[in-house]
């Protein structure tokens, strides 16, 4: 069975044409059938992408030496079925939408491997942050973590306001999914007064594929690819993917009556408008019989943005 290498990076560098790095690795990943989505921003990089793992380290490669990025931090792993339908390359200002006068390029938490991060959480005293959104974390974090509950990473500010000012002298141990969160995260949390702060390097996806037996993590990890959610093994785990609001389903939220392949679930049924549930229902259809034919919808096609 042929496997699909999946790799996720990021690197945090001035960038200065950042729109020009986009349309390159655009026609990079063409011409190498290369799927998946690329962040290119003013801050750096950021992406997960699929393919040929030659093809892959030959990326990464031409990132290095034609713009000089630090890629030291790749997790790799293998995918049976194809976790992305195509390529799109976003192109934004910030890496994330979190504001604020800090500097990731010049500040932010130190990296702890995973031997670190277990002694650190350990430790009682030791504030252990998931800073990922709040679907994530319902299937899966580290045992004793604070749960922000957030929608998104725009709700981060308010959260440290209303929760933390009060700490700031505990260690701080933040972890996301692949660490671009926490780099994000953590230097806005210092430039707010926050000394001791810590991160998973690499993130849950470095920690899962490294730990082994030392593996503290408890359930499985949301992904932002088809594969839905990975276990302890990084294999695919036992969710699906509602189309609808992008939530994580689990085998009884499909028993739901709410609960429409492609359209919608339990989660966001009363908040889709009908015209919303037609499109929906219309686009299913139109994978169906593409897979009933034995093609891919909507190709390998890129689709760049900007904004």
């Amino acid at each position: 069975m042929t496997h699909n290498h999946v790799v996720t990076f990021y690197s945090i560098e001035n960038l200065g044409d950042y729109k020009k790095v986009g349309r390159t690795v655009e026609r990079f990943c063409l011409k190498k059938n290369i799927v998946g989505t690329f962040f290119s921003t003013k801050q750096g990089i950021n992406t997960t992408l699929s393919g040929n793992k030659e093809n892959l380290l030959s990326l990464i490669s031409m990132l290095e030496n034609k713009y000089n990025l630090d890629i030291k931090d790749q997790t790799w792993s293998l995918s049976k079925s194809l976790p992305f339908k195509r390529l799109k390359i976003k192109c934004r200002d910030r890496l994330l939408p979190l504001n604020g006068n800090f500097d990731p390029v010049e500040s932010r938490g130190k990296h702890l491997n995973y031997l670190q991060w277990n002694k650190l959480i350990s430790d009682p005293e030791t504030i252990v942050l998931d800073v990922r959104n709040k679907y994530e974390t319902e299937i899966g974090s580290f045992r004793n973590s604070l749960i922000p509950n957030m929608g998104n990473l725009t709700e981060f500010p308010d959260f440290i306001e209303n929760n933390l000012l009060e700490n700031q002298n505990n260690k701080i141990a933040m972890f996301c999914t692949g660490g671009i969160r926490c780099e994000i995260a953590s230097s806005f949390m210092m430039d707010k007064g926050f000394d001791d702060v810590y991160q998973l390097e690499g993130g849950i996806l470095r920690y899962l594929k490294e730990a082994d037996k030392e593996n503290l993590w408890e359930g499985e990890c949301f992904v932002f690819d088809e594969r839905v959610t990975v276990n302890k093994d990084l294999q695919p785990g036992n969710y699906l993917q509602c189309f609808g609001c992008r939530r994580p389903l689990s085998n009884k939220d499909l028993e739901s009556e709410y609960y429409e392949k492609g359209v919608s679930c339990h989660n966001c049924f009363n908040s889709s408008s009908l015209k919303d549930k037609e499109r929906f229902a219309q686009r299913q259809l139109q994978i169906d019989l593409a897979e009933e034919r034995g093609h891919l919808h909507m190709g390998a096609n890129a689709k760049q943005t900007n904004s």
